[in-house]
């Protein structure tokens, strides 16, 4: 995957990460949401960063996505979870690997379920209209890093309204 179309599809939510920051550092008491907006937006984009150098997704990176719901938890995002699901039925399919998986869950549990599944499918639509226009399209048999997708996807499933 060419960097630049990598660094596009994380640039995207650039302006999002921004205006989410001054609004928590605006408000008294908000110091947590601040925190979190912050380390959830650089873990993703590590994630991203290092999925499409290695194609890998490290353990690490998703536990901290997933202890930074800690930081504003509220029950309701359990249910985030469940948006895991289909790509857990991919991953034993062997279509994908378990580090999107473990992504995809950490995320529900900052997002919540709806938010999680708009994210994937910010995600997955920015990841086939890069796929379309590769030379060979979807036919290709070469694996396309999911990571800088999703990370775009949830990123904006986050900062918009």
């Amino acid at each position: 995957m060419p960097v630049k179309a990598a660094a596009a599809a994380l640039i995207l939510p650039a302006p999002w990460l921004v205006s989410g920051v001054q609004e928590a550092a605006s408000q008294p008491g908000q110091f947590p949401a601040m925190l979190q907006t912050v380390l959830f937006a650089v873990l993703l984009l590590a994630a991203a960063w290092n999925d499409h150098r290695e194609h890998i997704i490290p353990d690490i990176l998703n536990l901290g996505i997933a202890l930074s719901a800690l930081l504003c938890f509220r029950p309701a995002n359990l249910w985030g979870l469940l948006a895991a699901v289909p790509f857990l039925a991919a991953a034993m399919g062997g279509r994908m690997g378990g580090g999107d998986v473990k992504m995809v869950a950490a995320c529900g549990l900052v997002l919540g379920f709806w938010d999680t599944m708009f994210g994937c499918i910010i995600g997955l639509f920015l990841m086939l209209c890069f796929c379309l226009v590769l030379p060979g399209g979807l036919r290709r048999k070469e694996a396309c890093p999911m990571a800088p997708f999703l990370s775009a996807g949830f990123l904006a499933a986050y900062f918009l309204p």
